[in-house]
């Protein structure tokens, strides 16, 4: 059995870091945010994805892949979870009933208005502000990487019992 590296003892960070952005992102498209149960499974959920991922992911461009995938799969999860209250948003604040009222234009059928998301909020707010989350988890992750990488070689340089022939 091999020694973990020191980046992957601190890869839940980026899955922390990941849901966190996530949830910033959504509430500021107009989402609502899930219950505090549902987000802490969701960060355990993210945590363990990222620990259990770091020994395989090597490369920002398979990092920023993932990131967007764990984006797209924290939006899902979070609009599952979430429900819709109008008004609840951060930039839906006086304008909750706008966008699905028949008033503002939506069909009488109880479909959105376009541009709308059903559960509130605008899908390409929605989509820019994952897509931004997704590019600040990458950068968080390969600075939490590069920091452990570089706190990991000052280590190994300074520590006795890693120095061959030193004994007196």
């Amino acid at each position: 059995m091999r020694t973990p590296l020191v980046q992957e003892k601190l890869a839940w960070v980026a899955g922390l870091a990941a849901v966190a952005l996530g949830l910033a992102a959504h509430m500021v498209a107009g989402g609502s945010a899930p219950a505090i149960p549902v987000l802490l499974g969701l960060a355990a959920l993210g945590c363990l994805a990222a620990q259990l991922l770091a020994r395989w992911v090597h490369g920002p461009l398979l990092l920023l892949l993932l990131s967007g995938v764990a984006q797209q799969l924290l939006h899902l999860g979070f609009d599952a979870f979430g429900g819709y209250f109008p008004g609840s948003g951060i930039l839906d604040h006086l304008h909750g009933g706008q966008a699905t009222s028949p008033a503002a234009g939506a069909p009488a059928n109880g479909a959105p208005a376009n541009g709308a998301a059903p559960s509130g909020g605008s899908v390409h707010l929605m989509l820019y502000t994952h897509m931004a989350a997704a590019i600040l988890t990458l950068l968080v992750a390969s600075g939490v990487f590069k920091v452990a990488g570089l706190r990991s070689r000052r280590r190994a340089g300074t520590d006795p019992a890693l120095v061959r022939d030193s004994r007196p």
